[in-house]
């Protein structure tokens, strides 16, 4: 059984699937990913369902010098607030409901993670006085896998498709003993990633998937979840 497991998350299950047991990972351990592991990822996540097996969805693994050098971009235009240009829309709003299920998550992470700190005995982590600038860093991953999709389809299949995909990436990553977390705003400057990523020409980028080992004793990646129940969102129609 996962060190990641949460019955809270799960309902109670005793035999959970990678779905249940896969989390978002915000610290990662300084060791490089194998080109090999993340092409086995990749290979199972081309299975992945996508409208009439087009397999729109471009990947780029995005590592060593030239992700480096990202990061710096990236940090340098977080720090001077930069406005958002990005190859698709990334202003979002929010239900009330949803407002709430923000708020929860970031009082559960903050709360937990400080008790959890003090309890260790370990330097208490001040939050960032600016997390996007904080953010810059892709939480310490040796990687970052960028999926794009070509101009040409539409932006509704594309995403769709991404979506899909980065969901098997995820599973996939986790049965190999990778942790992965989605960073849309990683990507949010469309001069940076077109920059830094050659064969973007013709293409829009929706998003960044840190990837890399997952350090399992960093509290910022233990913290317990949970998820809506059934029926906030199903609705059964017969």
């Amino acid at each position: 059984m996962s060190l990641f497991w949460n019955t809270q998350a799960s309902g109670g299950e005793t035999a959970p699937s990678s779905l249940l047991v896969r989390r978002s990972i915000r610290k990662y351990l300084d060791e490089p990913v194998p080109d090999k592991l993340v092409e086995q990822v990749l290979a199972e996540a081309r299975w992945a369902p996508s409208a009439r097996n087009t397999q729109s969805t471009h990947v780029y693994v995005l590592s060593g010098r030239p992700f480096d050098k990202f990061k710096n971009d990236l940090h340098k235009y977080s720090e001077k607030d930069v406005p958002v240009v990005s190859d698709l829309p990334m202003g979002t709003r929010w239900t009330p409901p949803q407002e709430a299920r923000i708020t929860e998550l970031m009082d559960i992470r903050s709360t937990w993670c400080a008790a959890e700190e003090e309890r260790r005995g370990l330097e208490p982590t001040p939050p960032p006085a600016n997390p996007m600038v904080a953010g810059a860093a892709i939480h310490g991953a040796p990687l970052m896998l960028v999926l794009a999709f070509d101009t040409a389809i539409s932006v509704h299949t594309g995403c769709f498709d991404a979506g899909i995909f980065a969901m098997a990436i995820t599973l996939a990553a986790h049965e190999r003993g990778l942790g992965t977390c989605i960073v849309g705003s990683a990507v949010r400057y469309s001069e940076l990633v077109h920059k830094h990523v050659p064969g973007l020409e013709n293409k829009s980028v929706v998003m960044g998937i840190a990837l890399g080992y997952p350090d399992t004793e960093a509290p910022i990646n233990l913290f317990p979840r949970s998820r809506a129940r059934l029926e906030e969102y199903v609705t059964f129609v017969r």
